[in-house]
């Protein structure tokens, strides 16, 4: 279920410097509204019903009927955290890295919630632990790196994403790489003085700035999610769509791997953009019964004003799309 909520600040960045040179133009003004996902599962009416004194007690008598549902820790920790007991709601997610330590899906969900908690510093070795797993899987190098960059380790941050640019992948994994690649050099770019890359091939290094960027990410191998962007024209750029008259660029469809899926769109007109998300199918038993996604949605990306909000939600059911948010571009 997901239900209206206005602008919030999930998860907030911003650069602070970058070589692109100042527009004499006066820029747009985007904002971005994100959707409050709240999930429907059995045990949650009594976590919403009670107390804060009480719901910590709540989570407790009901863990021993979900001790193996990482949803369950999932929507506590939730609860908890958006009730601003975040200490417990950390405690609660601690129980997902010690359900399976060598299950890089489990610990994937966890690195994606403590970033949505606020605590990348939590989240790096959590990420460090999937890298060591799962090797031969871009994304682990590519979270590793955006996590790294969270904390301010950027010289740590590119390295990861360079390795992901310069590496080959299994063919699932198509435009991964192109994806890191964009990522870096807007690190680079707006970091400047900061990053060494005098190990990395020059030929690679050009920042591409855009007014819009979204990017979507799931935990779970073998799936199949859709990211879909509506611009104010109506036109959708979605996999069978991927240039739009207005310049929007959706990246390829990844059909078996964990994505990500980006769209980019370099100048942005006045008006609403709508994202959603289409779980279109899976492969494989998934873990918690669900898929995770998490939906990072940017303006100016790789400019110094650049921010950017994300959501974190699961999907249980195959061909259900859910609307994430919007971007609202002022003239």
């Amino acid at each position: 279920m997901v239900e209206e909520e206005s602008v919030m600040d999930v998860e907030t960045s911003s650069a602070n410097q970058s070589s692109e040179p100042a527009s004499s133009k006066t820029a747009p003004e985007i904002k971005i509204g994100l959707k409050k996902w709240t999930p429907d599962a059995p045990y949650l009416t009594r976590l919403r019903e009670a107390s804060d004194a009480d719901l910590y007690a709540i989570y407790l008598d009901q863990r021993a009927d979900w001790i193996n549902s990482s949803a369950y820790y999932l929507d506590a920790a939730d609860e908890l955290i958006e009730r601003k007991q975040t200490e417990l709601g950390l405690r609660v997610l601690s129980n997902l890295a010690e359900m399976d330590l060598e299950n890089r899906a489990i610990l994937r969900i966890l690195g994606y919630r403590l970033l949505q908690a606020g605590k990348p510093a939590l989240a790096v070795p959590v990420f460090e632990q999937v890298r060591d797993l799962a090797p031969f899987e871009p994304q682990s190098f590519r979270d590793l790196g955006l996590a790294y960059a969270d904390v301010g380790e950027m010289q740590k941050a590119a390295d990861a994403l360079y390795e992901v640019a310069k590496g080959e992948w299994d063919g699932r994994f198509a435009e991964v790489g192109l994806i890191a690649l964009t990522e870096l050099n807007a690190l680079i770019a707006t970091h400047p003085n900061t990053i060494d890359t005098s190990g990395f091939d020059q030929r690679l290094l050009r920042n591409l700035p855009v007014d819009l960027r979204v990017v979507l990410n799931w935990d779970a191998d073998n799936t199949d999610m859709d990211l879909w962007v509506t611009d104010p024209n109506g036109e959708r750029a979605y996999y069978g769509n991927r240039l739009t008259h207005q310049g929007g660029r959706m990246s390829n469809d990844l059909t078996a791997g964990y994505g990500p899926e980006d769209f980019m769109l370099k100048k942005a007109i006045p008006g609403t953009y709508t994202v959603e998300a289409n779980y279109y199918g899976s492969q494989q038993q998934l873990i918690s019964g669900s898929v995770t996604l998490r939906l990072a949605l940017i303006t100016d990306f790789g400019k110094p004003k650049a921010k950017q909000q994300s959501v974190i939600l699961r999907l249980e059911e195959k061909q259900q799309t859910v609307l994430v948010g919007e971007f609202e571009v002022s003239p």
